[in-house]
């Protein structure tokens, strides 16, 4: 994964920063004095100095993912790491040219607060969550810079701190079937059975996007619900047979007939697709 955040930040200084072909290295060696002293043409180095736990963002949400199969599994939302970038300028030439290069980084990492689009390497593109990037903010993990540059030997210059937080997804606590309706039968009642059903309302497509307040009804028995954030909708008291749901949003719609209960097991059950 972190090699595929570094040729990330590459290609994404490739394609932004305008630099001619051939003309700037991009480097995520450490600068020491060692790796300076070899350089021959102009360096953008990156140094990864620092991974800890965003704790700001850490949640103990349960997840509930709809398998293929027909199951479900609970899933803890991802753990969110920091990798911190120290970016530094390295020419044979002026001063000037050095920053001249600098500024340019900075200008392309600052208009880019989300990595997303064509430079995103390997693993990065499965990300669960937006890729969110910081540039030049404060950090925690470097109290004294010449502190840093004395462990590595080497003068110091100016530097961007450039910090990018990335979800690490957690194990799956349990899968089981899914309960898509459930009888209730009132106790000395055998005859005044009436069944609960519940779905999704989301996007659709290969990365479906669940869909919070929609507004979802069954129109011949007059009832209707709004979906919650995780776009999930319910209806209680329902008799056995087929009911209409119809999905709502501004002019958006769709329906969908169903049966009370399900009379087979359908992965889809009864989640509705809406196009907004």
């Amino acid at each position: 994964m972190i090699n595929d955040l570094d040729e990330t930040i590459r290609q994404l200084l490739i394609e932004q920063a305008g630099f001619a072909p051939n003309s700037v290295a991009i480097s995520f060696d450490q600068p020491t004095s060692d790796w300076s002293a070899r350089l021959n043409r102009p360096v953008i180095n990156c140094y990864l100095y620092d991974i800890r736990e965003n704790l700001e963002l850490r949640s103990h949400e349960l997840r509930t993912i709809r398998n293929s199969n027909g199951t479900a599994s609970q899933q803890l939302a991802p753990l969110r790491y920091n990798l911190s970038y120290l970016i530094t300028v390295w020419t044979q030439q002026q001063v000037e040219d050095e920053h001249a290069i600098l500024w340019r980084v900075l200008g392309v990492l600052a208009n880019n607060p989300v990595l997303a689009g064509s430079y995103v390497q390997g693993a990065l593109r499965d990300q669960p969550l937006p890729i969110a990037a910081s540039t030049a903010q404060p950090s925690s993990a470097i109290q004294n810079l010449p502190d840093l540059w004395g462990v590595m030997q080497n003068q110091l210059r100016p530097s961007i701190n450039y910090t990018v937080t990335l979800a690490m997804d957690r194990p799956y606590i349990a899968s089981a079937p899914l309960v898509l309706s459930r009888e209730l039968r009132m106790s000395g009642a055998p005859d005044e059975t009436t069944w609960e059903i519940a779905g999704i309302v989301h996007t659709g497509g290969k990365e479906p996007r669940p869909l919070a307040g929609v507004t979802v009804a069954i129109n011949e028995l007059g009832v209707q619900v709004v979906s919650d954030a995780l776009g999930r909708y319910r209806f209680s008291g329902l008799a056995q047979g087929t009911v209409e749901v119809v999905a709502m949003m501004g002019k958006a719609s769709v329906r969908k007939r169903v049966a009370v209960p399900l009379e087979k097991a359908d992965p889809a059950g009864y989640d509705l697709i809406l196009s907004i």
